[in-house]
Parts: C-alpha cells; sequence; structure tokens
C-alpha cells in the first residue's frame, strides 16, 4: 500500500474518503485472498456495465445488500436446475428410478414444488402423521397394482417393483378469512410407471370419506388437503380430466373436489414443473439462466442432488 501511494499518491489525493475506503479493502482483499479469481469475475462483471445498469445496481444496493441480491438468485437459479433434472427424470429414467427413499427425500428437499403454501411443510407430526398411514393402507390394501394402473403393459414390472409414496403433515395456518386453523396435508404420490385414472381418484376419495368419519379430525379448526400426484394422467381417463376442468374457473391447479374443510387435488409431475416456469418466467427470462443437458448424468447423480437440500 505504501508503495502504491508513493508511485501514485493522487490515487488517494483526489479520491472521497469513501474511495480511498474502498481502494483499500481491494487491495487488502486482492493480497490476502485465496478467492480472487472469483473476485475477478464480480470485478469484471461489474465493469462490464454500462452506465445505466450500474446506476441500477447502484440504486437496488440502497434498498438491498449485496449478499441479499446474490443469495435470492442462488435460490432461484437452483430451484431452476432441480426442475430441469425432475423433467429429465421423468422423461427418461421413470421405469426404474424413485424407490421409495429416493423420492421421498426428493419430494422432503423440494415441497416449494407444490406452491407457496407449501413452502415448507416440516418435520412429521407423529399422532396425525400414524393417523393417516393407517387410514391410507387400509384404502391401499384394497386395491393392488394391476394392469389397469399403466397405460402401456412394459410398465407394469417396473411399477410392481417400486412403490408409492406418502408423507403427512399437520402443521398451524391461517384460512382464506384469516383465522388460524391447523392445515392437514396428505400427500399419496404414484410410483412414476403408473398412470392415473379413475382408480386412484377413488382411492383419494376412500382417504376423504374416513377421515370425514374420524371423531378427532370433525374440529373445525382442522383444514385438509389431499393431493394425489403421478408422473401423468392415463391417456384412457375420463373422470380426472373432466373434474379438473369443472374447477379450472377456481384457478387452484389441481382441484377436483372441494368441500369448507377440504380440498382433493389430482396433479402431475409436469404440471408442476411447468407451473414453477410459468411463475417465475419473468425472472428466468430476465436472468438467462443457461439449460444444463443432463443426458449423460445417470439416475444416481440426479437422484442425489435433487436429494440435497441448499
Amino acid at each position: 500500500m505504501r508503495n502504491i501511494y508513493i508511485a501514485e499518491p493522487r490515487v488517494f489525493q483526489t479520491a472521497s474518503k469513501k474511495q480511498a475506503k474502498l481502494i483499500i479493502r481491494l487491495l487488502d482483499r486482492l493480497v490476502v485472498s485465496n478467492e480472487n479469481d472469483a473476485l475477478f469475475e464480480v470485478l469484471e462483471g461489474a465493469l462490464d456495465l454500462d452506465a445505466k445498469s450500474v446506476q441500477d445496481l447502484a440504486n437496488q444496493l440502497k434498498n438491498a445488500t449485496f449478499e441479499n441480491i446474490v443469495a435470492s438468485i442462488e435460490v432461484l437459479q437452483r430451484r431452476a436446475m432441480a426442475v430441469e433434472q425432475l423433467r429429465h427424470v421423468m422423461n427418461v429414467h421413470y421405469r426404474e428410478v424413485l424407490e421409495t427413499p429416493d423420492l421421498q427425500k426428493v419430494i422432503e428437499s423440494n415441497t416449494w414444488l407444490f406452491g407457496p403454501r407449501y413452502e415448507t411443510l416440516g418435520a412429521e407430526e407423529d399422532t396425525f402423521t400414524q393417523i393417516a398411514r393407517k387410514m391410507r393402507d387400509e384404502v391401499m390394501a384394497r386395491n393392488p397394482v394391476g394392469v389397469d394402473d399403466v397405460d402401456d403393459e412394459e410398465d407394469l414390472p417396473g411399477a410392481k417393483r417400486q412403490t408409492d409414496l406418502f408423507l403427512a403433515r399437520k402443521f398451524p395456518s391461517l384460512d382464506s378469512t384469516g383465522n388460524k386453523v391447523y392445515k392437514c396435508i396428505v400427500v399419496e404420490i404414484k410410483r412414476p410407471a403408473i398412470s392415473l385414472n379413475k382408480k386412484h381418484l377413488r382411492q383419494l376419495e376412500d382417504y376423504a370419506e374416513i377421515i370425514k368419519r374420524q371423531p378427532q379430525f370433525k374440529s373445525e379448526k382442522m383444514h385438509f388437503e389431499l393431493i394425489l400426484l403421478g408422473r401423468q394422467i392415463s391417456s384412457a381417463d375420463t373422470i380426472i380430466t373432466s373434474r379438473l376442468n369443472s374447477h379450472v374457473l377456481r384457478n387452484d391447479p389441481g382441484l377436483v373436489t372441494e368441500d369448507p374443510r377440504m380440498k382433493l387435488y389430482v396433479m402431475n409431475w409436469y404440471t408442476l414443473l411447468d407451473g414453477f416456469e410459468l411463475t417465475h418466467g419473468f425472472m428466468l427470462e430476465k436472468l438467462k439462466l443457461k439449460r444444463d443437458d443432463y443426458s449423460a448424468s445417470t439416475r444416481e447423480e440426479l437422484v442425489v442432488e435433487l436429494q440435497t437440500e441448499h
């Protein structure tokens, strides 16, 4: 620093106090940091900005820290990457991937896929989870996997090898009028090789009927959302499609049945993935994120990355 001052004293003499402080901090960082390459990338990016962009960035930094701006972009970027990875999994690896431990961890690490109200489902709540699981097992015992569960018989062996997934959570929330209630979420995720049809919709309705009969669930303060999620809706199905169409004006994607304290949803993975891209399309377009090619990625690599919480 002393040598710079001797060689070119005007660097500091003509600078304001703030400018001199920044120059000193930058030089100090360059001398001691082992991350100079990353710092140079940031500086080069800033120097490439035109005058208006520099002023825009300066204005943004008056209201938000650089750290928060970077963190926000990082969240959006990682979620966009997860969407692309899941899309590739569902397109390419659906027959052999996503055994129960795999897909369950993927969902638990990415509950934001279901929308803002499911941003954090939280840890299991033992009592409700156990009761809900018992009810679900009662329904499933009456419905073994058969040829009517797949569009293509080639998918049947894979469907029998895989297992469905089940999540149940209960947490405090607010209803549409702002009153405090308990929201109870039940998510039934069908194995990817299965195509959703009226049989699976009936299973969801059976859950609903059993819940309504349970005395402990009759409280006006308990509101339920039951979600059936699969890779696709059967090409031969008309019932689910009709139910979805009849509720389309509600502007609540996937809604098939609505009662005062209970809603039933049927969703496919592609609707969830497209929903994210449409909701965040403006920001994704502005950021112009590069799309990665996952054709060389193995099933195991994609699952491990999707299970990692960021």
